[in-house]
């Protein structure tokens, strides 16, 4: 009796002390955007542009709008001497000589991992359902590997470019040129070239502590079972841009890209946003706005709000079936054409080392589902952090997905995230966090392709909100 019971209590102990290893190597797959390439070229600290990374402090922010470039005179910033390519005689003699360049004296590499293990407090979640009902798993410890090159090819150009692998193989995720100061005043007509996401706010899109990325991501057509060609509103797309910081305060971008189509088609998709910050350092990070507190350069007093439109036109494949009818007229099987139309908008406030960060948009499909019907989808987040130390940030987020397809009942998903960011040093971060989760009513897909775990029983059923699970982020770059 006594051996039995001391088995029990060891099973116990280890059964806890396993669960709380596991959330201290839990590992949210959220790639490490920081590149520290930049760093060694200019010769700074990575808290120079970033708090916790990926998130950037007010002069990264002006560094990344400025297309990877230091305000000012870029090359007088730089502390590896480049290696030049040509001779600056080669300006004057030019178009009957080679416009000259250079490339950085230093490789312009950089490389992180990051990866994924779950701890299912709750065996009953939704979580815990998708995972087999495994209490921790460390499948994913070690998801992507990723490799980035970036750096100026002069004081007007610079490139930046994203490798990943992980299980499925190796994927060119960006690959971008940005040519600046086009014409025209400073900072006003720059020129974005290349495979990248679309510029449809002030702010990068990887600025949040709690999630992958700012803005809730979501394929409306994967939500209802679309498997090749799906698309969705911040994906890396092929494209060119023209973009700008005019007067300091405010900021446009206007483009087109290729959008995400299983076959060759006319590029359709064209999207615009603008800008407009009020107090605070400049959107270009030139001299004039509020200068960042001594000691801490996350730190300022602004409001910035944001407003976008976008329009495209995708073609996707829906392995559940069903026919509709190309533009043409053409029955074209599993094989679907969507049309949306995007409005959104955000709102940025920050008072010290406090920051709210809240936006919305809606999307509108007209041949989402694999009946060929349409489906409206509204999106709502908010986050609320606070740089409690430098190295140390505390955060709350909410997300809000509803969908309305048509002719069928509406459904909705909800999450609430805390958690605190910390370095153990400038290039490896912790983030602990909990996920709580409730849904009424679930696509076709389930809220897996929204980032969602609730499991409703029925595609009308109810979850209430239910702990999805703990975690403890771990990533590094160098």
């Amino acid at each position: 009796m006594h051996r039995v019971d001391r088995n029990r209590r060891w099973t116990a102990v280890t059964t806890a002390v396993a669960c709380a290893l596991a959330a201290a190597l839990v590992l949210i797959a959220s790639p490490a955007h920081a590149v520290p390439a930049f760093a060694r070229q200019y010769g700074t600290s990575c808290q120079t542009c970033h708090t916790v990374y990926p998130v950037l402090t007010p002069f990264g922010e002006a560094f990344r709008r400025n297309g990877y470039r230091f305000p000012g005179t870029n090359s007088e910033s730089l502390r590896q001497d480049p290696t030049p390519l040509g001779q600056d005689v080669s300006k004057r003699t030019f178009p009957n000589s080679v416009w000259p360049a250079s490339v950085p004296g230093g490789v312009p590499l950089a490389f992180g991992i990051n990866g994924q293990a779950v701890l299912h407090p709750d065996g009953s979640s939704g979580g815990a359902q998708a995972d087999n009902k495994t209490a921790v798993s460390l499948a994913d410890l070690t998801a992507e590997a990723h490799l980035w090159a970036a750096g100026p090819i002069d004081d007007q150009i610079t490139y930046y470019a994203e490798l990943t692998v992980d299980d499925s193989g190796i994927a060119f995720e960006r690959g971008e040129f940005h040519f600046g100061d086009l014409f025209g005043p400073q900072h006003w007509f720059n020129l974005t070239a290349g495979r990248h996401p679309p510029t449809l706010s002030s702010y990068g899109l990887h600025s949040s502590y709690m999630a992958d990325t700012r803005w809730l991501t979501a394929s409306v057509t994967e939500l209802y079972g679309a498997d090749g060609g799906k698309w969705d509103l911040w994906g890396n797309y092929n494209g060119v841009e023209m973009n700008g910081v005019m007067g300091g305060r405010f900021d446009y971008a206007i483009g087109v890209d290729a959008g995400s189509n299983i076959d060759v088609r006319n590029t359709q998709d064209a999207y615009a946003m603008v800008g407009f910050k009020l107090g605070g350092m400049r959107l270009d990070g030139e001299a004039g706005g509020a200068a960042p507190e001594g000691g801490r350069p996350w730190a300022e007093t602004a409001l910035s709000v944001d407003l976008f439109v976008q329009r495209g036109q995708s073609r996707f494949s829906n392995p559940l079936g069903g026919t509709a009818a190309t533009p043409g007229g053409t029955p074209s099987g599993s094989i679907f054409s969507d049309q949306e139309l995007t409005f959104g908008g955000s709102l940025r406030g920050q008072w010290g080392s406090l920051t709210l960060d809240a936006g919305a948009r809606t999307e509108h499909h007209d041949r989402a589902l694999a009946d060929g019907t349409g489906a409206d989808m509204q999106v709502q987040w908010d986050e609320l952090s606070w740089v409690a130390l430098p190295w140390l940030v505390p955060a709350l987020r909410f997300e809000y997905v509803r969908l309305t397809p048509t002719g069928a009942a509406v459904v909705s998903d909800y999450r609430i995230t805390p958690g605190v960011a910390a370095l153990i040093r400038p290039n490896v971060k912790l983030v602990l966090v909990g996920w709580f989760e409730g849904a009424h009513g679930a696509p076709v897909a389930g809220w897996g392709p929204a980032g969602g775990m609730a499991m409703p029983s029925m595609a009308t059923g109810v979850v209430g909100i239910e702990n999805e699970g703990a975690a403890l982020t771990f990533a590094f770059a160098f």
